[in-house]
């Protein structure tokens, strides 16, 4: 018997084909938008770096790895957070085998410590790493994801397989992130005036008002992360040295009059690196510059990071650090 269709069955029919129609339509024009809008940023030079991992500055990073391949022969390298990134000032070093800072920022331990795999993993030739460390890497690590980049995905960044346009529109598509974008497109010129690199890596920074910061509260969990990355690189041949960096006397005035806050980190670290071989330089009690030498708590001016350096590798090599020479000790 043949079906006939009702007035109804074709009504609803004839609707559901102008909303998928509708929806098809705002899709593409959605999609055509978000690329249009990617290519006036681009045009007027407000379009943060590709968003391969969680913030702006990471990403910064991720950019410098990928137009600099060499890190991957180097035999030292700095990880950590901002704290090693802007505190170590590698041209008073002679660059025996190859000397990069690969830290990005605001990485609590856990982050540099699968970060610091990641690496490894890629370069063949390092013989040490080196890291500086102030208590406010020590916070976050039970809530901040350990995991925070796909390895595969900045693989592929780094090695310029999302080298075609519609890769790299693709990519921010994947990551889009609306508030880094809003972020960037007003502070634009700011961000790229801090996200400098030198040639080694390190980014240079310079305020004229050193700013007394906050308190910070380390958590447990962070040291245990400290104890697995110094093991992890013992397991590998690669020599670990671990800087406490210097106290900001404002901050401490403010902050820690009773000296608990460092003698607990002190003393933590401390403990974290016994079970290893890793060197620990005590730049927390041993290097004393005033106010005007820091930027904030966890960054010196640039101007005092070459004498920071110099302390820092003088006081390893006391330790037993195998280092490349500095440069200032001749031939």
């Amino acid at each position: 018997m043949q079906m006939i269709r009702t007035g109804d069955e074709g009504s609803a029919e004839r609707r559901a084909r102008v909303c998928l129609a509708a929806f098809s339509t705002t899709v593409l024009l959605s999609v055509v938008g978000f690329f249009a809008a990617l290519g006036v940023l681009r045009a007027v030079d407000r379009l943060p770096p590709p968003p391969v991992s969680g913030t702006w500055c990471i990403d910064g990073r991720f950019v410098w790895l990928r137009d600099n391949p060499d890190w991957k022969n180097a035999a030292l390298i700095g990880v950590g957070s901002s704290v090693t990134w802007r505190n170590l000032d590698f041209h008073v070093v002679r660059p025996e085998g190859g000397i990069i800072n690969a830290a990005p920022c605001a990485l609590t331990v856990n982050q540099t410590r699968y970060m610091t795999e990641f690496l490894l993993s890629r370069a063949s030739n390092a013989k040490t790493v080196m890291m500086v460390l102030a208590p406010r890497d020590f916070q976050g690590c039970s809530r901040n994801p350990t995991a925070f980049f796909d390895p595969d995905l900045v693989d592929q960044f780094i090695d310029r397989k999302l080298s075609n346009r519609l890769d790299r529109a693709w990519l921010r598509f994947r990551n889009f992130r609306l508030k880094d974008v809003f972020f960037h497109v007003l502070y634009a010129e700011e961000r790229r005036s801090e996200l400098q690199f030198d040639e080694f890596g390190s980014g240079p920074l310079v305020r004229d008002v050193p700013d007394a910061g906050y308190p910070v509260k380390p958590e447990s969990s962070c040291y245990a992360e400290l104890t697995g990355l110094a093991t992890w690189l013992e397991s590998k041949g690669i020599q670990f040295v671990a800087v406490t960096f210097p106290v900001m006397p404002g901050w401490a005035a403010r902050h820690d009059r009773s000296r608990s806050i460092r003698e607990q980190f002190r003393s933590a670290v401390a403990s974290a690196l016994a079970p290893t071989k890793a060197i620990l330089v005590d730049g927390m009690t041993e290097w004393q510059v005033p106010d005007s030498a820091f930027t904030d708590p966890v960054h010196l001016q640039w101007a005092e990071t070459a004498a920071f350096t110099r302390y820092v590798w003088k006081a390893a090599q006391q330790r037993g650090a195998d280092l490349p020479r500095l440069k200032s000790e001749g031939k």
